[in-house]
């Protein structure tokens, strides 16, 4: 019987870490290749690092797991919303990639963001699930 909810064959702690890792990854990649000079395209770091520090101690601290991946899963959440700002200029007959680099990180986080919230929603729904049926 399986102790953890797994995605993919990963636990939700491992994806956090991952995801983490490729969101700092992306806001150093796009700050130092695309020569910026905005504190904005720090974004993907600043939201990435906490969840790849989170998803790391949810694997170190299985005592606290719980309280981590809330924690990650908020700020899931907060990743989510702020790439939908993606979208906006769809409504105001924009070109949403008017500044690619801008606009692929938007994307990023959108995507990121949404998948990872859905892994931990998932994660959070079979985890009642079992405690419902008193499984471990």
């Amino acid at each position: 019987m399986q102790q953890e909810c797994s995605v993919l064959g990963l636990t939700v702690g491992k994806i956090a870490i991952g995801a983490g890792c490729f969101m700092v990854v992306w806001a150093c990649a796009v700050s130092y290749l695309g020569d910026s000079q905005s504190m904005t395209s720090w974004i993907p770091a600043f939201l990435g690092g906490p969840i790849l520090i989170l998803g790391y101690l949810a694997l170190a601290r299985p005592d606290r797991r719980k309280l981590w991946m809330h924690l990650v899963a908020a700020i899931a959440a907060i990743t989510f919303l702020g790439g939908l700002d993606f979208l906006r200029p769809l409504f105001t007959e924009q070109n949403p990639m008017s500044n690619p680099l801008a606009g692929l990180s938007k994307l990023m986080l959108l995507c990121v963001g949404g998948l990872l919230l859905a892994a931990c929603i998932s994660s959070f729904i079979w985890t009642r699930k079992n405690q419902a049926s008193g499984k471990p």
